[in-house]
């Protein structure tokens, strides 16, 4: 980027960001993760998903390269694996595996699974790191963490309506609704891990 931001180039930025993190996507996941919890403690671990969101991602803004570099670690292995464990939650949901969609009511499924790695997962990590390669100075980066903000905002609100969505869909609604996103959300991460085993083996790939 350079010292003057551009508002296609943020917006741009924006809808990548979003479209790769996909809030709506991840309703199903989170009502199934926090289906026995009270509606208060839903909506709390709605907000911090979303903050989770920002502080991951705009961790990985900041020095998410130099962190994979230090571990000897590049973008297509990383997303390759990440995206193999994301493959393996959307097999579980699409064939209605019970232990996938549950969580011990004693603890909080914040982190890991939702803000890790299904929402601020290996794409969107990876998306922003490569935002941060182009980045010159301070502007550069206030103006990709504002991005991330934003973002985080949008899935936060999302969430935070989740229960009311679940009321009018009803629990065949959701059984149809979870093996459809199941479906949707392998079938994203195989490609995922397609495109990156093309860039790790291009010519396997032709």
């Amino acid at each position: 980027m350079s010292h003057t931001i551009e508002g296609p180039t943020l917006v741009t930025s924006a809808i990548a960001l979003l479209t790769i993190t996909n809030p709506i996507g991840s309703l199903p996941i989170f009502l199934g993760l926090t289906k026995d919890f009270d509606e208060k403690r839903q909506k709390r671990i709605a907000l911090l998903v979303g903050a989770a969101v920002v502080a991951v991602l705009v961790l990985s803004l900041v020095v998410g390269r130099y962190i994979l570099e230090a571990f000897g670690i590049d973008i297509t292995s990383f997303r390759i694996a990440g995206n193999l464990l994301v493959a393996s939650i959307g097999w579980g949901m699409l064939t209605a595996k019970k232990n996938v969609l549950t969580a011990d009511p004693t603890e909080s499924p914040v982190v890991v699974p939702l803000a890790i790695p299904l929402i601020a997962g290996p794409g969107a990590i990876s998306l922003v790191i490569t935002f941060a390669n182009g980045y010159t100075d301070v502007i550069d980066y206030v103006a990709g963490a504002a991005i991330v903000v934003v973002v985080g905002v949008v899935v936060a609100t999302a969430l935070f309506f989740a229960p009311y969505l679940a009321k009018a869909i009803r629990p065949t609604g959701m059984s149809i609704l979870t093996r459809i996103f199941g479906l949707l959300l392998l079938s994203i991460a195989l490609q995922s891990i397609l495109a990156a085993l093309g860039v790790a083996f291009p010519s396997l790939m032709h």
